[in-house]
């Protein structure tokens, strides 16, 4: 009966956003502006029951989805952090997986920087982090989107992007752990050129991630990186030394 409720209030709230979603294909940006807002507002900013967000959330996927490459910043920035919260709220995202992770990888894991707002790169990655917190293994299936976008993110021009790519980075490994070795080497080229990094935060946080790397991985590339982390030890920065007391 629970399920059923749900499902009738989703479609309750389906039917009442129905104009604001076909507005997304508006050419006007303001419309398609203030379709989003409406949207984020009349769904997880309501407080809905988790059950009937995860009814809406299947609705929405595909449409939200398609506005990530929306030409105005600001729909991608609500864009994002409505998914995000989608993904933070329902009981079941493993479930979005089959949309979010393909179109995740097309725009962020590209060899050319598809986004070009670094803060919104930013929320992306954000998202992922939560996205393999709370969908754990789920995320086996989808190894090679996950890497890919890490290795374009981990050397992204804007050190915040890095420093939450490498916080990925562990999460993942310690999440699809059985999986993360057959493609763990891929990242180690990037991590070692983010681990000389002018911030010493960003060095701190390729260390840490160069550990999991070590950890879950195969094993092989070892003589490469303990060669670059050996050379840490000259780090005028105590945070990063410390760091690398913890990987050895």
């Amino acid at each position: 009966m629970a399920a059923t409720g749900d499902e009738h209030a989703a479609s309750e709230i389906l039917r009442g956003i129905s104009r604001h979603l076909n507005c997304l294909n508006e050419d006007n940006k303001a419309t398609r502006k203030r379709a989003l807002e409406s949207i984020k507002q009349q769904t997880v900013n309501k407080g809905l029951p988790r059950g009937v967000l995860q009814e809406v959330f299947s609705s929405l996927l595909k449409p939200l989805l398609k506005c990530l490459s929306d030409p105005m910043e600001k729909c991608r920035e609500t864009t994002i952090a409505t998914i995000t919260e989608f993904i933070r709220c329902v009981p079941k995202p493993e479930e979005s997986l089959p949309y979010l992770m393909p179109c995740l990888a097309q725009r962020f894991g590209d060899k050319e920087i598809l986004e070009p707002s670094e803060e919104l790169r930013l929320s992306a990655v954000e998202m992922l982090t939560l996205t393999v917190d709370v969908c754990g293994t789920h995320l086996t299936h989808y190894l090679n989107e996950t890497i890919n976008i890490l290795l374009r993110t981990i050397v992204d021009p804007f050190p915040d992007v890095r420093k939450e790519s490498c916080k990925c980075t562990v999460s993942f490994a310690k999440s699809v752990p059985e999986h993360f070795h057959m493609q763990a080497e891929s990242l180690v080229k990037p991590l070692m050129q983010t681990i000389t990094h002018q911030h010493s935060r960003v060095r701190v946080s390729a260390i840490e991630a160069t550990g999991a790397v070590i950890q879950h991985g195969s094993g092989k590339n070892l003589d490469d990186v303990v060669s670059h982390l050996a050379q840490r030890l000259f780090d005028d920065s105590p945070q990063v030394l410390l760091s690398l007391l913890s990987v050895f």
